[in-house]
């Protein structure tokens, strides 16, 4: 049986859009020396918000886009310091986001425990 409501629902896919973004800045990372390589980036949050206001976060998707910053003479954009404090903010972000589920989780059994 899943329990749920809107909030643990939001957090279910505010954490499925911060992998989405953890895997761009991977990527980004990772190519950081390939020639014509684009950076991509994930935005989510804005959708998650109107999502929320309106009750259904079912639908909520991380928009993926390429960077439209110049780059470097062979092609490749990726700003190496931005990528790296950008996922770092996102694994802290994910840390938190799982902090809340599991205590969520955690009021949830101390209120079955005592029922």
């Amino acid at each position: 049986m899943m329990i749920g409501d809107a909030t643990t629902t939001g957090l279910q896919a505010a954490l499925r859009a911060l992998d989405a973004r953890r895997a761009a800045y991977e990527s980004n990372i990772a190519n950081v020396e390939t020639p014509g390589y684009k950076a991509r980036s994930v935005e989510f949050e804005s959708e998650l918000r109107r999502a929320m206001d309106s009750g259904d976060v079912s639908s909520v998707t991380a928009n993926v886009s390429v960077s439209r910053e110049p780059g470097r003479a062979n092609g490749n954009n990726v700003n190496i310091a931005r990528e790296m404090v950008g996922l770092t903010e996102t694994a802290l972000t994910q840390e938190l986001l799982i902090r809340a589920m599991n205590d969520k989780y955690g009021l949830i059994r101390t209120a079955l425990g005592n029922a």
